[in-house]
């Protein structure tokens, strides 16, 4: 498998880093980037992938495209297309419309930057040319680096916030936790180690558990004790209505189902 990366931005270094640690070769991934030199033999020196300055896409058997999202279809139709899958990471691009300027299956995929250590979230829209073969491919690349859902045009903006624009709302919970470990004593660093390791942990057991949420807090929380008080100022202060509005927020198109009401689960 050989992978042309067009763009060396932030996601894009995730992607190749994640790659590049769940055993592809740096001779596997090229990287080339218009803007920004520089920053290209920076990657190459510190990775060992190949750059080019001048790329032939039929070259490659994937090619993803890493640009800003109004540079992706004036570069697609800049090419003449015979053979690659197209990826686009960019947001607000349709498969189709990649489809449509290549002639080519493409698959428009919203990683988010814990590919980087093999822990991502991607969600993956398949463009009506893609077959099962093409889907297979896609899948098994992104799976490299964490986990995929299959998206489409009505879910792939609440998708993205849920799992492109959480970490944010993560790091920010993270960055309210820790004053208080400060507080009593613990330096900053093993201060936010330990929020992180415990959400970490959190999130393994969300991964390997079915039951509802509500059942995995009574696990932790005995009646009148201190997780449960803990809980308590939670739901006085309706975290749930926060977080949810905060998803919306984020998550706003014009898809109209995005504000239907969330079921706690």
């Amino acid at each position: 498998m050989n992978i042309l990366m067009v763009g060396a931005g932030s996601m894009s270094e995730s992607l190749v880093r994640g790659w590049l640690a769940s055993g592809l070769s740096p001779e596997q991934i090229t990287m080339t980037n218009r803007s920004d030199r520089t920053r290209l033999t920076e990657l190459h020196t510190e990775l060992g992938v190949q750059i080019v300055d001048e790329e032939d896409v039929n070259a490659y058997d994937i090619v993803v495209l890493a640009m800003q999202p109004d540079g992706v279809l004036p570069y697609v139709s800049s090419k003449t297309w015979t053979t690659p899958l197209l990826v686009s990471v960019a947001a607000h691009i349709e498969p189709s419309e990649i489809e449509e300027a290549s002639g080519l299956p493409a698959v428009c995929a919203m990683p988010n930057t814990p590919v980087a250590y093999q822990n991502g979230m991607t969600g993956l829209w398949f463009g009506p040319e893609t077959d099962d073969t093409f889907r297979e491919t896609a899948t098994a690349l992104f799976e490299r680096v964490g986990r995929t859902a299959v998206t489409d045009a009505k879910t792939m903006s609440a998708f993205m916030a849920a799992a492109g624009c959480s970490p944010a709302f993560f790091y920010e919970i993270v960055g309210s936790m820790t004053p208080v470990l400060t507080e009593a004593g613990f330096d900053e660093t093993t201060a936010r180690q330990i929020v992180a390791q415990a959400m970490k942990g959190s999130a393994e057991l969300l991964l390997h558990e079915t039951r509802p949420t509500n059942d995995l807090i009574a696990d932790v929380a005995a009646p009148d004790g201190p997780t449960d008080r803990g809980v308590g100022v939670l739901r006085t202060r309706d975290l749930a209505d926060v977080m949810s509005s905060a998803l919306r927020e984020s998550a706003k198109e014009d898809h109209e189902s995005i504000d239907a009401p969330i079921e706690r689960t």
